[in-house]
């Protein structure tokens, strides 16, 4: 649409500036600019917040990488005093673990902010005056417990970026879509008004009119032959899904190396 849009307004203009004067069909230029404005806005708006959101995505993904490995780290750790056969803290470090790590680590691939809070509860457990004081005898590292925190933090914080982008995006979606509307609406009025401009026996204007509407009978031709395509596929594709339904037929599977038979 865009591109067809924008040829068409450079048409127009130039019809306008070389004359004659055709104020109704001149005043399609004034009324399609803000229409081109924001179907282009829309489109780059989407391009960019998704180059975006992909670059967000990934930080994501780095930052939950982190936010694992710092609940592993402390888990563990714990985990190994815990476990011990005997010592002045052992029954200290399940005291411990029970309250940070109820679960052990079976939300470590939950949702990001589910994972983030459980996270945050653990350290909490872990600096609360009940266990602050075995935390620090069986020797687990104050440094490790911050770089967890600063790893949650940044995890949610890209997270809710993530989110942010998500909301542009689909409103620029919304303004595309918009735009798209309205564009539809002044082609239609538009090819109206050039088809009723002339008498068929104006060859002159009846031939400018067809160039004015060229980019739009373009795509518009195009459009009809991309879904004539996909309901050519559709077609060609069933036979094929119906033939996976059922197991194909053909020798048996030879008997692999050390099996017996």
């Amino acid at each position: 649409m865009a591109k067809a849009g924008r040829e068409i307004m450079s048409l127009l203009q130039t019809r306008s500036s070389t004359g004659p004067a055709e104020p109704a069909l001149d005043a399609y230029i004034a009324e399609l600019d803000p229409v081109m404005a924001a179907l282009e806005h829309g489109v780059s708006g989407q391009s960019l917040a998704g180059s975006a959101l992909k670059a967000l995505l990934a930080k994501v993904e780095a930052a939950d990488i982190d936010v694992d490995s710092w609940l592993r780290h402390h888990f563990y750790f714990i985990s190994v005093e815990a476990s011990r056969r005997g010592g002045a803290h052992v029954a200290a470090a399940r005291a411990v673990e029970a309250a940070a790590f109820p679960d052990g680590l079976s939300h470590v691939d939950d949702y990001i902010p589910d994972e983030n809070k459980l996270c945050r509860d653990a350290i909490a457990a872990l600096r609360s005056p009940e266990h602050a004081a075995a935390v620090t005898a069986i020797g687990l590292p104050a440094a490790w417990t911050t770089a967890w925190e600063a790893a949650l933090n940044e995890s949610d914080a890209a997270f809710n970026a993530v989110q942010k982008t998500r909301t542009d995006k689909s409103i620029h979606v919304v303004v595309g879509q918009d735009a798209e509307v309205s564009f539809v609406d002044v082609m239609y009025r538009l090819r109206r008004y050039v088809d009723s401009r002339a008498s068929r026996t104006d060859k002159v204007k009846v031939a400018q009119g067809k160039a004015l509407l060229a980019p739009l009978l373009d795509m518009l031709a195009k459009a009809k032959a991309e879904e004539r395509a996909r309901g050519t596929r559709k077609e060609h594709a069933k036979p094929a899904a119906e033939d996976k339904s059922a197991p194909a037929a053909g020798p048996a599977e030879p008997a692999k190396a050390g099996s017996g038979g």
